[in-house]
Formats: structure tokens, C-alpha cells, sequence
């Protein structure tokens, strides 16, 4: 089960894959992931979004690896 995100916050998967059609600055922090669960104050960023970010918290929920930030530390929203 995946955790619920509350007020802007946003839980992510991240992408294991690179896209080509990204330049990555030079940051670690810097990536992309699947949006699993935007909170109810989330404005521009919905649940299944594919977007680019720069800061995040990870953690391990049920085995699995996520990414927990607030939705103005998104950067943009792609498909593809």
C-alpha cells in the first residue's frame, strides 16, 4: 500500500531509466519520477504525473523506495 501524501506534499516513485530528452545539471539531487500520491493543497501536480525534481526526502515504505516533497520543489511535469 502505498502511503497517503496530506497537504502539498507529493509521494514518488523514482525513475530508474534516463530520458533523453533531459540535460541533468550537475546535482545528485537532481531527478525524475512517477507522482503515486499528491496531497488535497497540490495545485499543478496529479497522481501519475511523470515530473522533474530537486529536492526530495527518501524512505523505504513496505520494502519499497520513495521520494517525499512538497510540490513547489518540482520543477516540471513530461509525458514520455
Amino acid at each position: 500500500m502505498i502511503p497517503r501524501a496530506l497537504q502539498n506534499c507529493l509521494i514518488m516513485e523514482r525513475d530508474v531509466e534516463k530520458h533523453d530528452t533531459l540535460i541533468l545539471l550537475s546535482s545528485e539531487k537532481l531527478g525524475t519520477g512517477v507522482v503515486l500520491s499528491a496531497g488535497p493543497d497540490c495545485k499543478d501536480v496529479k497522481v501519475g504525473d511523470r515530473v522533474y525534481f530537486d529536492v526530495g526526502q527518501e524512505f523505504t515504505h513496505g520494502g519499497k523506495e520513495y521520494v517525499l516533497m512538497r510540490e513547489p520543489h518540482v520543477l516540471g511535469v513530461f509525458n514520455g
